[in-house]
């Protein structure tokens, strides 16, 4: 009984050194659906995207959208915010119904989704059952060196159409972005970069809403 008793203690003592030396958080905790940093991922890879969509020679026109092509996609409606912002960066006016527009754009989003890959130099999480009962101590992951590459990807084309007879104008294909969060640790110390614009926004002076379109 008392060999259990120590051998208890010991296990018990090499968890609690295990989880004082662990310097890592774990980056994948989340109060949503999705994390902060997936979220990211996906609207900034949607912005690269809808920024190298090029509809400068259709300034004046009038266009409707064709979203069918997004339909499997979670995140559509900020693919058509974005897009839409995109057209009325380029002085192209948004209409609903077809008999008013000149042209029709057809969006077209195969693949929008996000990877992550891992590397760990060091001790993984590791259970270690307490002898002669059910209990299990977990000693956490040490890492020595570790990297967390969370990836997004997206692959979009852009079908213009004439409205009048829907014949083919222009097709912008092979759009294809990506954007990544990294979290490192070495020696247990740990810390991130990323591709993303993260910076935070100044406030707006007197409540005013500053809009430029080149």
């Amino acid at each position: 009984m008392r060999k259990n008793v120590l051998q208890a203690m010991l296990v018990a003592g090499i968890a609690a050194v295990g989880v004082f030396f662990c310097g890592c958080s774990d980056p994948m905790v989340s109060n949503t659906a999705r994390t902060a940093v997936e979220q990211f991922l996906l609207s900034d890879v949607i912005e690269q995207a809808s920024d190298q969509m090029q509809f400068a020679s259709y300034k004046g026109k009038k266009a409707v959208l064709d979203y069918n092509y997004l339909a499997p996609q979670v995140d559509k409606p900020v693919i058509q915010g974005l897009v839409e912002r995109r057209l009325a960066e380029c002085g192209v006016t948004v209409v609903t119904d077809k008999k008013d527009a000149d042209i029709i754009v057809q969006l077209v989003c195969p693949v929008l989704a996000t990877d992550m890959s891992k590397f760990l130099l060091g001790t993984p999480s590791l259970p270690i059952p307490v002898p002669d009962t059910s209990v299990q101590i977990v000693i956490p992951e040490i890492p020595l060196f570790l990297k967390l590459t969370r990836s997004a990807y997206g692959h979009f084309s852009v079908n213009i159409l004439n409205a009048k007879d829907a014949a083919p104008i222009e097709i912008q294909k092979g759009i294809r972005t990506r954007s990544e969060f990294i979290n490192w640790t070495l020696l247990l110390i740990p810390w991130k970069t990323h591709s993303m614009k993260l910076s935070e926004s100044k406030p707006v002076e007197n409540n005013e809403v500053k809009i430029i379109i080149d």
